[in-house]
């Protein structure tokens, strides 16, 4: 599967990246699935959505969906009205997961849906779209860890191919200030 197209969340005011889709429970529980169609294989799941988090709630405020004409080989672009007729925005009620926000620069490229590795994760806990948690993940250091527990500074020396350049120089850092790699 191709890397997926990142939604956007808006938290006081500015827009994040998200590697979530919390518009995809709702969906699945539909009695009847609106006819979605993929404008790529960047985006399998045929919208693209806005959230915004208001007063420690999560709500979706535009949502851009895409549907076809398979016979006619068309496809078109529709608004928020296609899955919620006459609303502007809609609370999520309906979820609760996490929405995982990367940040930084790509540690580690994978080819298949939100599964890059960015320098640091911050995920939000939601329980019926109220957010009651967030955590940060320093991936960087998660890797130096790992790193450290399969083979310490040899395979820093080595430059595995599964480490980023990127990745690669910014861990080589780290070791060089603690003396463990020349």
């Amino acid at each position: 599967m191709t890397a997926q197209a990142m939604e956007t969340i808006i938290i006081g005011g500015k827009e994040y990246s998200m590697a979530s889709e919390p518009l995809a429970d709702y969906l699945a529980n539909l009695k009847i699935k609106p006819a979605l169609f993929a404008p790529s294989t960047a985006c399998w799941r045929g919208y693209y959505g806005t959230w915004e988090i208001k007063n420690k709630m999560l709500y979706l405020i535009d949502l851009e969906c895409y549907t076809a004409n398979k016979e006619e080989r068309k496809y078109w672009k529709v608004g928020m009205d296609f899955i919620f007729p006459n609303q502007t925005e809609v609370f999520a009620h309906w979820f609760s997961g996490e929405i995982r926000i990367p940040q930084g620069d790509i540690l580690n490229y994978v080819h298949g849906g939100y599964l890059s590795k960015y320098e640091v994760d911050i995920f939000l806990e939601f329980q019926n779209g109220h957010l009651i948690g967030k955590r940060g993940v320093n991936n960087i250091i998660e890797e130096a860890k790992r790193i450290i527990n399969e083979g310490g500074k040899s395979a820093i020396k080595a430059e595995p191919e599964s480490i980023s350049k990127s990745l690669f120089a910014k861990l080589k850092r780290i070791f060089k200030k603690k003396g463990n790699i020349k």
